[in-house]
């Protein structure tokens, strides 16, 4: 379920719920995609959300976002897989400037990957239970693969999340991606710094992935974007053969 501003306000499978908050038409959602222009300091904008620029379309299968930042022209589509339980977020990026822009896109998606009831009636807790380990995949980078130790109805469900590019950092709690100074206004961490590329087991389950940066010559075109696969039931603890997850949702036809 998506806002009319294009913020995530449910991702669910059957009676599990993906992400850890519901996203409103006022504040949006945690859920975002960052557009970073890196110069003397890193500048940034939401391509999602009320603070975004983008006009926003959606299908039965598909959301698009097209919008403005400075010299930047951006795409986004959000798809759903036909057959299988996963996800795209494709960003395509024009500069339409007369210089060249080095920029890259952080993906932010809370995750709960429990029963709606129990999400809603404490986050932090069925936060606590959410196992994040962060996996070196030999093509894409840095991936974080995400499994709920707290029984959903004898099932212990997983996400894999990732860069179609290839992943140069990350992050796994909210407070490495805001920071305590968010909350006085200065704004999310993420937008000034670099993820740290550490895993943090903190009070708010959130997995962020950064794609390596990239020049954009004046008139220059890129698509990157990221992926996410999600498993109903994932018996054993987290560890490298969930790469094999990556390999999947890699070949569908949606990452491209």
């Amino acid at each position: 379920q998506v806002n009319a501003n294009g913020s995530i306000r449910r991702i669910d499978y059957r009676d599990i719920m993906l992400n850890l908050f519901l996203g409103t038409e006022v504040e949006g959602g945690p859920a975002n995609i960052y557009l970073r222009r890196h110069g003397e300091s890193i500048g940034a904008v939401p391509l999602i959300g009320p603070r975004s620029t983008a006009a926003i379309g959606v299908g039965k299968r598909s959301m698009t976002a097209r919008g403005r930042w400075q010299a930047l022209d951006f795409r986004v589509s959000l798809l759903l897989a036909d057959s299988d339980p996963a996800w795209f977020w494709h960003v395509a990026l024009e500069n339409t400037g007369a210089g060249a822009e080095t920029v890259d896109l952080v993906y932010v998606q809370d995750l709960a990957i429990a029963d709606y009831g129990a999400v809603r009636l404490n986050e932090y807790y069925v936060s606590h239970y959410v196992d994040h380990t962060p996996l070196l995949h030999p093509r894409k980078g840095w991936v974080v693969a995400s499994r709920q130790n707290l029984s959903v109805g004898g099932r212990n469900p997983l996400t894999v999340i990732g860069a179609l590019a290839g992943g140069v950092s990350y992050a796994t709690d909210a407070l490495q991606v805001y920071g305590l100074a968010n909350r006085s206004g200065s704004g999310p961490l993420v937008l000034t710094q670099e993820l740290p590329g550490s895993r943090l087991q903190h009070e708010h389950s959130m997995v962020a992935v950064q794609d390596a940066a990239m020049e954009l010559g004046p008139g220059a075109v890129s698509e990157r974007g990221f992926f996410g696969w999600f498993e109903e039931h994932h018996p054993d603890a987290s560890s490298s053969a969930d790469l094999v997850f990556v390999d999947r949702a890699l070949s569908l036809s949606g990452a491209v």
